[in-house]
């Protein structure tokens, strides 16, 4: 097995997953976990994987249309982000080891299936492509299952060294999996083979990116890699400086990403040039999001910044503040930032406006 390599800067972040899951990593009971929000949206419903709810809401209204389960069960934990079918089929990764797909239908989610044979929690989102469910596992298996029954696809599931944090990238018939081995690997859809495989020499936690034939990964060395997609071969790397745990993000041949070390940068697709750095409020633990003339930053400590894509200058007269921790990726639906956060009383995802920054909360906890 190769080593984990996780530098000094992680923080907060290394010892809350590192802790949790390699020093209780024999255990293989269900346990109960502390999350943050792992937030899907599909069709103007927002899906919310946290602590022991997964919660549906209504975009137009704010409001619940359904929770899963209905009574609180100690044995389940959520916070890997569902996964959404064309038909509204509902895929679910838990702490407890297992999936669940639910059918929404109706007001009251009904179970599908459960997908049972994993051996460790569920931490990265699954992904549909077609028929197929594909699950990371912090077993270090990506298992394939069929959508409308939960039945394994390939022969067996693909194994890396390490454990699989981040939900994979499918492009077409290849799928694209970043493991904590250090190693980005490249998969046959259909049979689960092995493409090509490639280690970048230090622990990967997020979904690679891919643009212009290009896969962008960020590892916790801080280094930026750009693979060649069809041979896994690297074109050109970037030095961050520190640990990069969100994954880069492309519009119009730039590249955007931040480190732990409060760093956010654009960078040329072409050749991993610099071409603007900005020092956030604190360190960055998500993705960035990109609209047509805006790039924005969460970071940990509770601050959300606006930098014109154009230069790099502010957008916004000063950062929106949350109160709470920043670890999930947000999301952008028409002019406003969804951004779920953690170790708040009353408020689980807020709503940061893109244009001015001022932020409400649009989510309230609520423990059923």
């Amino acid at each position: 097995m190769k080593d984990l390599y996780i530098p000094t800067q992680i923080k907060f972040l290394a010892m809350f997953l590192l802790i949790g899951m390699f020093l209780t990593g024999c255990s293989r009971g269900p346990i109960q976990a502390s999350s943050w929000p792992g937030v899907t949206l599909a069709d103007n419903t927002l899906y919310i994987a946290y602590n022991q709810f997964v919660q549906a809401i209504d975009l137009e209204t704010e409001r619940e249309i359904w929770r899963y389960p209905a009574e609180a069960d100690r044995s389940q934990t959520f916070y890997a982000p569902p996964a959404i079918s064309s038909d509204g089929l509902v895929i679910l990764g838990g702490y407890d080891q297992k999936v669940y797909a639910l059918s929404t239908v109706s007001s009251r989610p009904e179970t599908v299936w459960v997908f049972e044979e994993a051996t460790d929690r569920i931490i990265g989102g699954p992904a549909i492509s077609g028929e197929i469910v594909l699950v990371p596992s912090a077993d270090h298996k990506l298992y394939a299952l069929d959508l409308n029954n939960g039945q394994p696809v390939w022969n067996q599931p693909f194994e890396s060294d390490h454990a699989l944090w981040s939900a994979p990238l499918v492009d077409r018939d290849t799928v694209y999996l970043a493991s904590l081995d250090h190693t980005v690997y490249a998969l046959d859809l259909e049979s689960g083979s092995l493409i090509w495989e490639n280690d970048l020499g230090s622990a990967i936690s997020d979904t690679p990116s891919l643009s212009n034939g290009l896969l962008l990964c960020g590892t916790f060395e801080g280094i930026l890699f750009a693979l060649d997609k069809e041979t896994g071969r690297e074109e050109w790397h970037f030095e961050s400086g520190a640990a990069i745990w969100g994954n880069p993000v492309v519009k119009d041949d730039v590249v955007y990403v931040a480190n732990v070390d409060r760093d956010a940068f654009a960078l040329d697709l072409a050749n991993g040039n610099e071409l603007w750095h900005q020092t956030l409020s604190s360190s960055a633990s998500t993705s960035p999001l990109v609209s047509d003339e805006t790039v924005y930053f969460a970071s940990e400590e509770g601050a959300v910044e606006a930098f014109m894509i154009d230069g790099g200058d502010p957008a916004w007269p000063s950062s929106a503040s949350i109160l709470g921790r920043l670890l999930a990726d947000p999301i952008l639906v028409d002019d406003e930032l969804f951004v779920p956060v953690m170790e708040n009383s009353e408020c689980i995802v807020f709503g940061v406006n893109a244009v001015t920054g001022s932020a409400r909360c649009v989510v309230q906890i609520d423990e059923g």
